[in-house]
């Protein structure tokens, strides 16, 4: 073989179709997550504001987009979150550090394989009843 030529992969019609399926899941998953998060609630939903000040136990919007897209996708790790909520690097690695030390959510795993799930002792701040 020349260096210039490609090498094929051969797949099976079964290996193709799992993968075209694999395909269209993510896709709808991630579609699904950002209509999640950037579509407003409704005028019949219970929305908690954020405060305007700023204390260690509040939580801002993009920490409420992660929150969302962690309660729709169930774990996610930071490239994940990142790309399907659109966040800069940093952006998302200050909200989820802030998140963790709050207790919303909790890290699982080490550095490649680190995901963050929400915190089953604690429900999420919109799912909180107000009195």
């Amino acid at each position: 073989m020349r260096p210039t030529e490609e090498m094929a992969i051969v797949l099976t019609n079964d290996e193709r179709r799992r993968r075209v399926a694999e395909l269209l899941c993510k896709a709808i998953s991630l579609s699904e997550a950002k209509r999640v998060v950037e579509t407003p609630p409704s005028s019949g939903e219970v929305v908690v504001s954020t405060p305007v000040t700023t204390t260690p136990g509040d939580v801002g919007s993009d920490e409420h987009r992660i929150l969302d897209y962690l309660e729709l996708a169930g774990r996610g790790s930071p490239a994940a979150i990142r790309e399907a909520l659109g966040l800069s690097r940093s952006a998302t690695y200050r909200a989820l550090h802030r998140l963790t030390v709050v207790g919303h959510i909790r890290p699982g795993g080490k550095t490649r394989g680190l995901a963050y799930q929400l915190n089953d002792a604690e429900p999420p701040p919109h799912k909180i009843a107000l009195n």
